[in-house]
């Protein structure tokens, strides 16, 4: 029972017996009085009376005088009984009315009865006694005041009771209302909200308990804010360049060691090495000024232009930079190396003696290594020199199906639903399972061969197909698991899925429809979308958490600006990204890093797992930066859920 309900209860008990208590003192001694009263003037009566009727008494012809004196008294109707008796006892005359008023209820009688005595008196005739006159008050002249007097208590007390309650609720209030404010205070601080309490209470205890509260929230925000500090201060100083804020070589070597670990998600796109054509001649003949004002500007077009096609820039050494390029078909990537071109034909100037710069670029697939892709795109950055749009894709390409054969397999796996699930599970240190993560796999026609997951996403995605696609692999997993139940599960959503706020509707359309086990399915949201799509994720989090579903931010780390998210959208666990786990118990920087953000993640009470684990010694780095769970063909490989 709450603390408002014991102490409403216990007040309104109290007040209860207040009330009542204080009706029944007040109505039984007005009744006393009454009884005393009644007694009294029967006394008064019975003594007027007999010396009103002594000289007549004993004297036959005089006997209707003496009945006509008692009636006189008696018609006054408040006695109930007078008596007149001889000294034999024998009565001479006597009267006498119902006891009991009729305006007066008889419950109220029965608790509140009056009993008037009998005052008794001689009359005597002469200096003899001639009988004896007994007068009785009548009870229902004093029933009528006892009753009006207990109408009347009853009103005014009552309207005590009201008043009394009314006082306690504005008491109560302004007892609980801080209290509950400071366990609210409580439970956001558990949440890590830590937002402070603007309504001060006026009552000294507690204003005291809520300067408290308020004191405790400010530190620990003001530590959480140190730390987010420093984990983003570190990120910058270990991952960024310094002139131009882009990823620098360790970060490119961090995100081409995740690229070619995850085996599940079968990477592919192209990689760009883009070269300042002229940075030697410029900073030799006009200065590092210059020089520096040339990278920014490649910089910054790189920048501008790789957003549109959600690629990744990194600078790794003097005018050299990379972008990586996921899920884009060759001609797309054409079109892209195109517009680059075109941007470094307009900023082309005198000073600019070898050209603003050129472009190789080359194709990468989940069996593409990374020594052969640098060389790759290497050799096609040389030869771009040499050619007039000043890029060059590299020779080595994939065969691959037209973009009207994607769209016919596409159409046959959306309308037959022709999608394999398979399953890898997320352990903690003592193997049990948290939850399953799901992976999509799809037959080709000849129902043997499996699509080509790299080039099926890419096209996927350039023929707006990734929302249907996302459907028909929930709808999949949610049937699998209602017919076989099991530890919760884990679904990826594409960002273009995630972009789309009509696709986000038709997936919760679906998890409603499957409410019963929705709360067994964990949704796994890139930290991209945190950038591209805020609102669409806060929207999504917000409908999915109402039925039961929980959220893991996946790649957690690959940019600076996801921890600003965090704060706010809560997730129940955090992914980090692979390129910090490969080969983590060799680098220092990682392991910092990672333990930055364990400590942000435990900060938020969100829970941390680190994927693609391959090796004992990684788990073992791991575990002692405090990571909570992990994942990776180190405990298992991905099986066929069926």
């Amino acid at each position: 029972m709450s603390l408002t309900k014991q102490f409403s209860l216990g007040f309104m008990v109290v007040l209860i017996l207040v009330f009542f208590g204080t009706v029944w003192i007040n109505v039984n001694s007005f009744r006393v009085y009454i009884n005393d009263q009644l007694s009294s003037h029967a006394q008064d009566t019975a003594t007027s009376l007999g010396l009103s009727i002594s000289p007549y008494v004993g004297d036959e012809s005089m006997s209707s005088i003496v009945e006509t004196m008692i009636n006189a008294i008696f018609d006054s109707g408040y006695y109930e009984s007078i008596e007149l008796s001889d000294l034999d006892n024998k009565i001479i005359y006597a009267k006498e009315n119902p006891p009991a008023p009729e305006s007066v209820p008889e419950w109220f009688m029965d608790m509140f009865p009056l009993n008037p005595p009998v005052a008794t008196t001689e009359i005597n005739s002469g200096w003899n006694i001639a009988g004896n006159m007994e007068v009785k008050s009548h009870p229902g002249i004093g029933y009528n005041q006892l009753w009006e007097n207990a109408q009347s208590t009853f009103r005014f007390t009552l309207l005590l009771f009201i008043v009394g309650t009314t006082l306690l609720y504005a008491v109560l209030r302004m007892i609980i209302t801080p209290i509950f404010a400071v366990v609210r205070a409580s439970e956001r601080i558990s949440a890590r909200d830590f937002s402070e309490i603007t309504d001060i209470p006026k009552t000294k205890e507690l204003s005291l308990m809520v300067r408290a509260i308020n004191k405790m929230a400010a530190i620990l925000n003001k530590q959480h804010k140190e730390l987010t500090a420093q984990a983003q201060s570190y990120y910058q100083t270990a991952y960024l360049d310094p002139l131009t804020q882009l990823g620098n070589k360790l970060a490119l070597d961090n995100r081409l060691a995740r690229l070619f670990a995850d085996k599940e998600n079968t990477p592919s796109g192209f990689l760009l090495i883009v070269r300042l054509s002229s940075l030697a001649h410029v900073n030799e003949s006009e200065g590092g000024q210059t020089a520096d004002i040339y990278i920014k500007t490649l910089s910054h077009i790189l920048t501008q232009q790789s957003a549109k096609v959600d690629a990744e820039t990194f600078r790794v050494r003097g005018g050299d930079f990379v972008v990586v390029i996921e899920n884009i078909s060759e001609d797309n990537c054409g079109k892209f190396l195109n517009t680059l071109s075109n941007e470094f034909v307009a900023q082309t100037l005198p000073i600019y003696t070898n050209g603003f710069a050129h472009i190789g670029a080359a194709r990468f697939t989940e069996l593409t290594g990374k020594a052969k892709l640098l060389e790759n795109a290497d050799a096609a950055l040389t030869t771009a020199k040499n050619q007039p749009n000043r890029w060059q894709l590299a020779s080595q390409m994939e065969v691959q199906m037209s973009q009207s054969a994607w769209r016919k397999e596409f159409s046959r796996i959306i309308e037959q639903k022709a999608v394999e699930i398979f399953r890898q599970p997320v352990k903690d240190f003592d193997g049990r399972i948290l939850y399953h993560e799901c992976y999509a796999r799809f037959k080709a026609e000849n129902g043997k061969d499996y699509l080509p997951m790299s080039q099926l996403i890419a096209e996927s995605e350039h023929l707006h197909c990734s929302g249907e696609l996302d459907l028909v692999i929930l709808e999949k997993i949610l049937t699998l698991f209602s017919k076989n139940g099991g530890e919760p599960v884990a679904i990826n959503l594409s960002s273009a899925s995630l972009g789309e706020k009509s696709t986000i509707d038709q997936l919760l359309t679906l998890l409603k429809k499957y409410r019963n086990v929705a709360s067994n399915l964990i949704v796994e949201i890139p930290e991209i979308c945190l950038q591209k799509a805020p609102k669409n994720i806060h929207y999504l989090t917000d409908v999915i958490r109402e039925i039961g579903v929980k959220v893991t931010i996946e790649r957690l780390g690959s940019s600076i600006s996801a921890f600003s998210h965090l704060r706010k959208l809560r997730p129940d666990f955090v992914k980090l990204d692979g390129s910090y786990t490969r080969n983590i118990h060799l680098s220092e920087d990682n392991q910092f890093f990672v333990r930055s953000l364990v400590n942000i993640a435990h900060g938020l009470n969100v829970s941390v797992i680190a994927e693609l684990v391959e090796e004992e010694i990684e788990a073992q780095t791991l575990q002692e930066l405090f990571v909570d769970y992990v994942q990776g063909y180190l405990y298992s490989q991905p099986n066929s859920w069926t």
